[in-house]
C-alpha cells in the first residue's frame, strides 16, 4: 500500500470518530485484518451484512465486529499471555470506548472500502502497520510515552549486520513493538532464498523445505498489549507462526519457552540471532535485556550466533556488572555511531549506536572493537515528512559501510594521525577508531566500562602520549625549540 493511501486511510478513520486516539485507530485496523486474514467469507464485501447488522439497536456494529474478531482470534494457536494482551487491546475500541459507529452508514462504507480497496492493496513486502503507526495523526496521540520505533532504514541495517542465513537462522525479536525486526528478518531470508532458487543454487525440493522452515524462524515478544496486537496482525499478513509470539516480561523468558508442536510433539526452537531496540527509560534494564538476549541466543551447537542492538553507548558504563557478564559470553565486535536525529519521529532526541555482539565466544582483552561513523546516512529530517533520503544516497552509503566492516574484521586500522611533540595536547576527534578493552577490568574500572566514543578517544590520546614519553625514556629535550613554539601557540589562542 502506498504512503498516500495510508494517510487517506488515517483521515477516513478520523472522520468516523474525531476523538479517537492513535492507539485505537491502529487497533481498529488490526481487528479488520484479523477477520480478513482468517475468514475468506468476510473478504466478500457483498456478504458484510451477513456478519454485521448495522441497524441493530441491541448490539452496536463495532461490538459485533469485535465479536467476529474474537471468534477468529480464538482459532489461532496463541500463547495465553498473547491472547489476553490482544483481547485487552480490542476492548479499547468497543462501543463504550469509541464512537467509530456513530454514523452507521459511514461505518459500513468504511469497512466495505477497506475490504474491497485497502486490504487487497497491502503487498507481501509492505510494512503496513509500522507505516500506519508512524504516519497516523500525531494530534490523536496523548499516551505514547516510552514507545520508540526504529526507522525502517536503520532497522534494515541492523538486520543486514546479523548476516541471516535462511537455511538455519532463527531470529529473536524480543522487544518487538509492531514487529519491524521480525518482518524485515523474514523478508530478508525469504528474498535470499528466492534469489538462490532462481539462480539455481538450491533445488525446488530444497526451496520448499527452507520455505517451510521459515514459518518457524521468527520469535517475537512485547509486554505492551497494543504492540503485541499489531505484531500479531503483522504475523497474520506474513503468514508466520503466531504461536511464537509472546507477551511476557523479556527477562522472564527461557530457552524452554520457545517450542512448536509438530504432529502433537513439542519441538524446541533455538534462536541463533537477536535484533533489538530495548526501552531506554530505565537506567539499568536496557542492559539486562541485552544480556538476556545474549544468554538466549548462546548455542554451543551452532556458530555465527549474533546479537545486534541499538542503544545509547553510555548505558554500558552505567551497568558495569551486567556489561562484564555480557563479555563473559560474547565478543563485542563493532560499534556504529548513528545520526543524532534518528528517533526524532518518536519524540526522542537521545543519540544511540548500533552494537554488534558475536555470541560464539567470550570477549578477550586482545579482541579489537571497531568504531564506525554512520552519522551521514543521507537521511535528513523534514518537519512534514520525517526522515527522508533526500538525495537518494543511502543505499550507496550503507554498502560502503558494510564493505568497510567486512574488510576491517579482525585487524587494527591505521590512523593517519601521528602523535608528536608538536601536537602533544591535541585531541584527535576521529569518528572511526579501533580499541581494546579488558573484560576482567570492566567491573572495577569505570574508565574501562565506558565505551562511549568520547572516552575511547581520551584513552587513545593518553596511550599515545605515554608511548611518546616512553620513547625518550621520560627525558625529552626540545633541541629545536618546536615544542616551546607549540606551547606558545596554544597559550596565545583565544
Amino acid at each position: 500500500m502506498e504512503l498516500r493511501d495510508i494517510k487517506k486511510l488515517n483521515q477516513r478513520i478520523y472522520q468516523l470518530d474525531t476523538d479517537i486516539s492513535r492507539n485505537s485507530k491502529v487497533i481498529f485496523v488490526a481487528s479488520l485484518v484479523f477477520c480478513l486474514t482468517k475468514n475468506r467469507d468476510f473478504q466478500n464485501a457483498s456478504k458484510l451484512t451477513n456478519f454485521i447488522n448495522f441497524a441493530s439497536e441491541d448490539k452496536k456494529p463495532i461490538d459485533q465486529l469485535l465479536s467476529l474478531t474474537q471468534v477468529e482470534i480464538e482459532k489461532l494457536n496463541l500463547q495465553p499471555s498473547t491472547y489476553n494482551a490482544v483481547m485487552n487491546s480490542l476492548r479499547t475500541i468497543s462501543g463504550v470506548n469509541t464512537n467509530l459507529d456513530r454514523d452507521r452508514a459511514l461505518f459500513q462504507e468504511f469497512i466495505t472500502d477497506f475490504i474491497t480497496k485497502d486490504y487487497p492493496s497491502i503487498e507481501v513486502g509492505d510494512l503496513f502497520f509500522e507505516t500506519l503507526y508512524m504516519e497516523i495523526d500525531k494530534k490523536a496521540s496523548k499516551s505514547n510515552e516510552g514507545i520508540v520505533l526504529t526507522p525502517t532504514f536503520a532497522a534494515q541495517l541492523m538486520v543486514d549486520l546479523a548476516e541471516l542465513d535462511y537455511r538455519k537462522d532463527v531470529v529473536a525479536d524480543l522487544c518487538s513493538g509492531t514487529g519491524l525486526f521480525s518482518l524485515l528478518s523474514y523478508s530478508t531470508m525469504f528474498s535470499n532464498m528466492d534469489k538462490d532458487y532462481k539462480a539455481g543454487v538450491i533445488t525446488r525440493e530444497e526451496y520448499n523445505k527452507y520455505n517451510e522452515r521459515l514459518y518457524n524462524a521468527i520469535i517475537a515478544n512485547d509486554n505492551e498489549p497494543k504492540m503485541v496486537t499489531l505484531c500479531l496482525a503483522n504475523f497474520m499478513l506474513k503468514r508466520l507462526n503466531e504461536s511464537l509470539l509472546f507477551s511476557e516480561d523479556v527477562l522472564g523468558l527461557q530457552k524452554s519457552s520457545f517450542k512448536v508442536s509438530v504432529d502433537g510433539v513439542d519441538t524446541r526452537i533455538q534462536p541463533t540471532k537477536a535484533v533489538l531496540n530495548p526501552p531506554y527509560e530505565d537506567k539499568y534494564k536496557p542492559l539486562d535485556i541485552v544480556l538476556q538476549n545474549i544468554t538466549l541466543v548462546k548455542n554451543s551447537d551452532y556458530t555465527g550466533c549474533k546479537v545486534i542492538v541499538i542503544i545509547p553507548p553510555q548505558k554500558f558504563g552505567q551497568g558495569k556488572d551486567t556489561f562484564a557478564k555480557m563479555l563473559n559470553i560474547a565478543t563485542l565486535e563493532s560499534v556504529i555511531k548513528t545520526q543524532d536525529d534518528l528517533f526524532t519521529e518518536s519524540g526522542k532526541a537521545q543519540p544511540a549506536s548500533i552494537f554488534v555482539f558475536n555470541v560464539d565466544r567470550p570477549h578477550k582483552k586482545d579482541d579489537i572493537i571497531h568504531y564506525y561513523n554512520f552519522t551521514d546516512t543521507g537521511y535528513v529530517y523534514l518537519k512534514d515528512s520525517g526522515l527522508v533520503d533526500k538525495n537518494h544516497t543511502y543505499e550507496t552509503k550503507k554498502a560502503e559501510l558494510l564493505k568497510k566492516i567486512k574488510e576491517s574484521a579482525g585487524r587494527m586500522s591505521i590512523s593517519s594521525f601521528e602523535r608528536t611533540w608538536t601536537n602533544f595536547y591535541e585531541v584527535n576527534k576521529e569518528l572511526e577508531v579501533d580499541t581494546k578493552i579488558d573484560p576482567l577490568k570492566i567491573k572495577t574500572s569505570k574508565e574501562e566500562a565506558d565505551i562511549t566514543l568520547e572516552n575511547i578517544t581520551i584513552k587513545k590520546m593518553l596511550q599515545e602520549k605515554k608511548a611518546l614519553i616512553d620513547s625518550v625514556n621520560n627525558s625529552f629535550k626540545d633541541e629545536d625549540g618546536s615544542f616551546e613554539k607549540y606551547i606558545i601557540e596554544i597559550l596565545s589562542e583565544d
